[in-house]
Order: structure tokens, then C-alpha cells, then sequence
């Protein structure tokens, strides 16, 4: 082979190289046609966290990590032996409320019966009374007259007021009582105030008894296992992760410039990189209305007079459409790296 021969193949093999290269560098960053390109967007999933509702010590954990949960199935279990003491003295509770309740209805029916005792007794005591009243009245016009002695006078004088102060014993005897059924039945209101209040604490400590069994509260797939079976925790204390599987979808962070070409209900295209041989189908569900550094822990401020101007992001909400593989769409995970290509 001649010199000419190899500088040819030399020139052929460069613009080969060059060619090659020239084709990745469009395909990748050049994008012809009418779609918006980018590779800032994720696989998104619901990740539901599992925290405890009660303080107590882990007797039994029921599931392993990264293993498919139903809804309802049991994750945890926590010692329940002070729950059950707490619930066992709420009962308690509940039926001394409810005992001292039937105690002052008993009492009002005793108190009521004494007042008609003494409502009756009156009644006699005052028609006694009218007659001494009018026997006193007679023998005061006798004695004007000196029919009678003073002796008589002053027994029927005696008679009638015997009878009245009997009688005003009595009406005050009758207030008391009036008085002793009122303060019953305002302690029958105060223990209808106290049953429902130990009610309510005893289906506080029989609900607080259900959370110590903790269960999945959707269908997917179980984070890290980091507790222990004798750990105690805390209320509000995050036990585990579930990441749910009933829906996935790609948040996408466009430049604010692409916008003028994406709205809702334009299809989509999606490559994953952990599944570069498949091409998803979707669709553009919903546009943010706040940019992505508007909605951070600590959004920017421009008026601190410092200011560069950025080009933002604004998140884009890309469903799949159903007509892709089921299989395919198993196989997604939450955060994967995927590139959209928005058709307009």
C-alpha cells in the first residue's frame, strides 16, 4: 500500500469519525421538527409515609424491603399492653358515669314522691288550720259576749296556732324538697355530661388500641426497613415509606421560553435511561402556575440588588398514556432520568 493510498484512507476514516460524531451531537442536542425538547424531568410516584399515632414498643415487623404491600395488609405491630390497660379503665369509667346517673334518676323519683307526701300533707294541715281559724273567730265573739271563759278562748287561741305553725312547717318542708329534686336533676345533667365524656375517652383509648396495629394504607412497594423489633417510638414517627404503584407520571421542567408551545393535551414522548430500548407515550396534563425556584425552601429574591437574570423552569405534568406495555410500565421506578419531547 502507497503513501497516496493510506492518506486516503486516512481522510475517509476522519470524515467518518466526524460524520459519526456530527450525527450524535444533532440527535443529541438537536431536536428538528416541532417539539420541545428536555432532559430536566423524572418519574414521579405517590411515596406515602407511615407514621405511628401512639408511643409504644415495636413487638413484630411484618414486611421486608422493596416487597409489594395491598392495602390493609399489617406493616407493624406494637405492644398494645398499655393501650388495653388504658381501654379496661375507660370502661370503667363509663360504667361508674353510667351507674351514678341511674343513682340520681332513683334519687329524683325519691325526692318528687316526698314532695306529693308533703303537698298532701299540707293540704290537711291547712284545712286544719282554716278551722281552727274559724273556731278562733267564734270563740272571740263568745268571749266579747261572755259565753265563754278565758280559758276556752285561749285553748282554741292555742289550737289555731299550733295548726299554723304545723302548717308553715310543712310548706317550708315541701320548698326543701322542691329544692333537693332540682339540685337532683341538675346532677343528672352533670352525669350526662360525665357519660359522655367518659365515653369519649373510652373510644379514644379503643381507637389509640387500633393504632397499634399499623397497616399499608395503599397498594405498592415498601422503602428501606430501618426499626427494630424492641425499638420504642414515637407518635408522629415515620416507620417506613411506601411508594404507590396506582399512578406514575413525569414532572418535567421546561424553560419558561418553551411554553409558548406546550399546553394541555398535547402528546408527549419519553425515553428513559435505565430503559433505553422503549419509547413511552403521553400526554401534557397540567402546566405549574409558579416556577420551580418560586416554590423552594428559599425562593430568590431580585429586589436584594444583586440581580442575573436566570431563564426558569416551569414543571410540566406528562401522564402516560394507557396504551403502553404494561410490562414496560412495571419497570419504571420513581426518579429515573427521563428525556420529553413535547409535539406541538
Amino acid at each position: 500500500m502507497n503513501h497516496r493510498t493510506k492518506k486516503i484512507i486516512s481522510y475517509i476514516l476522519s470524515l467518518a469519525v466526524i460524520a459519526i460524531a456530527a450525527i450524535i451531537i444533532v440527535r443529541k442536542f438537536i431536536h428538528p421538527g416541532n417539539v420541545e425538547f428536555t432532559d430536566n424531568a423524572q418519574v414521579c410516584q405517590q411515596i406515602v409515609p407511615v407514621n405511628s399515632r401512639v408511643q409504644g414498643y415495636i413487638r413484630e415487623i411484618r414486611f421486608n424491603e422493596y416487597e409489594p404491600v395491598k392495602k390493609g395488609d399489617t406493616l407493624v405491630i406494637i405492644d398494645d399492653a398499655d393501650m388495653r390497660l388504658r381501654v379496661a379503665q375507660a370502661k370503667a369509667d363509663y360504667a361508674n358515669a353510667t351507674a351514678g346517673k341511674e343513682v340520681a334518676g332513683r334519687s329524683v323519683g325519691v325526692a318528687s314522691a316526698n314532695v306529693s307526701v308533703s303537698e298532701a300533707s299540707i293540704s290537711e294541715a291547712k284545712v286544719l288550720m282554716e278551722q281552727a281559724k274559724t273556731d278562733l273567730d267564734r270563740y272571740t265573739r263568745l268571749l266579747e259576749k261572755e259565753a265563754v271563759t278565758k280559758q276556752q278562748y285561749d285553748l282554741a287561741k292555742t289550737d289555731f296556732e299550733a295548726k299554723k305553725a304545723r302548717y308553715e312547717t310543712l310548706a317550708r318542708q315541701r320548698s326543701a324538697t322542691s329544692t333537693v329534686v332540682e339540685e337532683t336533676r341538675q346532677r343528672i345533667s352533670q352525669s350526662e355530661a360525665g357519660i359522655e365524656l367518659a365515653k369519649a375517652m373510652l373510644e379514644t383509648a379503643e381507637l389509640n388500641l387500633s393504632y397499634c396495629v399499623i397497616v399499608a394504607p395503599c397498594d405498592g412497594y415498601t422503602s428501606r426497613k430501618e426499626i427494630q423489633v424492641g425499638q420504642l417510638i414515637q407518635p408522629g414517627q415515620t416507620l417506613l415509606d411506601i411508594v404507590d404503584t396506582a399512578e406514575v407520571w413525569v414532572t418535567a421542567n421546561y424553560k419558561e421560553t418553551q411554553l409558548k408551545h406546550i399546553e394541555p393535551g398535547y402528546k408527549a414522548e419519553i425515553k428513559v435511561d435505565a430503559i433505553p430500548d422503549v419509547v413511552f407515550k403521553g400526554e401534557v396534563k397540567a402546566i405549574s402556575t409558579a416556577t420551580g425556584a418560586s416554590l423552594s425552601l428559599l425562593p430568590q429574591d431580585n429586589s436584594a440588588g444583586n440581580f442575573v437574570k436566570v431563564r426558569q423552569r416551569i414543571p410540566v405534568r406528562i401522564e402516560f398514556a394507557k396504551d403502553n406495555n404494561p410490562d414496560d410500565m412495571a419497570r419504571l421506578r420513581a426518579g429515573m432520568n427521563v428525556e420529553c419531547e413535547v409535539k406541538y
